[in-house]
């Protein structure tokens, strides 16, 4: 009797090693989710990697674009399911829960006896990673914007696992960095992204090499609590973090209000005046966005332009002259070349009493001598051309 007992347990304890055994295996294939640092092992050195960033911040709670973002997930899980990627979401944000790993899993099926069973696995991975997106996107995590801790996040959580060394990232939603130690939200810091480069740098939040084979996609980073910036700003915040990641050792290959691409190729290019032997910086000026209608008097709306060309001169290039040359459309009774003159000058003006030296503004007033295609309102205009090489 003892020893048949003794039979029964040994083989009881045998059935259930291989039921913990089979259990802790298929864990490790499919991936959990869990908070902070991703420990699961799930993948070989050749599984593709997707890391997803999702704003969560109060801005882009009140303004995400929700069908936009939407089809961007579905994107996404599409790509991973068809390469059986590896998929690590986290949220953008400095709150409580802002370092949350929302959903940890490779998008592929592993036990399905047949395609059709194969297939309804595959759809049924990327509906998980479609529902955490979504109640993500719900989400709201309190305090400033603060994309350079969930990139860095995002990297510990990658380097968790191994999988290929190319990786592609995907960050949705306001990227005007307001955390320290740069403010991104601010006009002054956003117009010298090297200088808020190197404050990154100083705080050791910018290390070599941490973000090696990524291709990064940036999404709405120009969504902004005022509902977006304007061209430049939205170039100089495109440049802040173009260099960012050429830093770390990855690249940006996709800066737009939609992901247009999954994944995107090439890269994304230097601001004009971030180009190595670049001379000249073109800035064009509406004069129906600056003046009263055939007056060289300002508009009351127009401050907000004329001070961004000011930091352009202040900050973004404070040793560049310039040329400041009015122009006006060609309606006959006249060539208006003292029109075009007189709103030069009140161009030059209002940069002298921002604290840009007249010694750097050369004004001239070509009138309706040199016209562009497009009709009479895209030829008045005030054109600023800044020489900086």
């Amino acid at each position: 009797m003892y020893g048949r007992r003794r039979v029964r347990l040994i083989v009881v304890l045998a059935v259930a090693a291989v039921a913990l055994a089979a259990a802790v295996m298929g864990m490790a294939a499919r991936g959990t989710s869990s908070r902070g640092r991703v420990t699961v092992p799930c993948c070989t050195a050749g599984t593709p990697a997707i890391g997803v960033l999702v704003g969560t911040s109060p801005a882009d709670h009140d303004l995400h674009q929700a069908g936009a973002w939407a089809a961007a997930a579905k994107m996404v899980a599409a790509v991973a399911g068809q390469y059986g990627a590896h998929v690590v979401l986290d949220r953008i944000g400095s709150g409580p829960g802002s370092s949350a790993v929302m959903y940890n899993a490779r998008i592929a099926s592993d036990n399905g006896q047949n395609a059709l069973i194969r297939g309804t696995e595959l759809q049924q991975a990327e509906k998980g990673l479609l529902q955490a997106f979504a109640k993500e996107q719900a989400s709201t995590t309190p305090g400033p914007v603060d994309v350079i801790s969930g990139v860095r996040l995002m990297e510990e959580h990658l380097a968790a696992f191994l999988h290929a060394s190319t990786t592609n990232v995907v960050i949705i939603g306001d990227a005007a960095q307001m955390a320290g130690p740069v403010n991104l939200a601010d006009p002054v810091q956003l117009a010298d992204p090297v200088t808020a480069l190197r404050a990154v740098a100083a705080q050791g939040l910018l290390p070599r090499n941490s973000c090696v084979g990524w291709r990064v996609h940036m999404v709405d980073g120009s969504l902004t609590p005022a509902g977006g910036l304007s061209a430049l700003q939205d170039e100089q915040l495109r440049e802040f973090w173009r260099e960012f990641f050429a830093r770390c050792g990855g690249r940006l290959v996709l800066w737009d209000s939609t992901l247009i691409a999954f994944p995107a190729s090439g890269q994304v290019e230097p601001a004009s005046w971030a180009a190595p032997g670049h001379r000249e910086v073109i800035v064009q000026l509406a004069a129906s966005v600056l003046f009263e209608p055939d007056q060289a008097v300002l508009l009351p709306g127009a401050g907000p332009a004329l001070d961004e060309l000011a930091r352009m001169f202040l900050y973004t290039y404070p040793n560049a002259t310039a040329d400041i040359a009015g122009y006006t459309a060609d309606v006959g009774g006249g060539n208006g070349l003292a029109l075009s003159r007189a709103r030069a000058h009140v161009v030059a003006g209002w940069l002298e009493a921002r604290g840009v030296s007249a010694s750097r503004l050369s004004v001239h007033g070509y009138g309706d001598t040199r016209q562009i295609p497009g009709g009479l309102e895209i030829n008045r205009r005030v054109v600023v051309t800044l020489h900086v090489g």
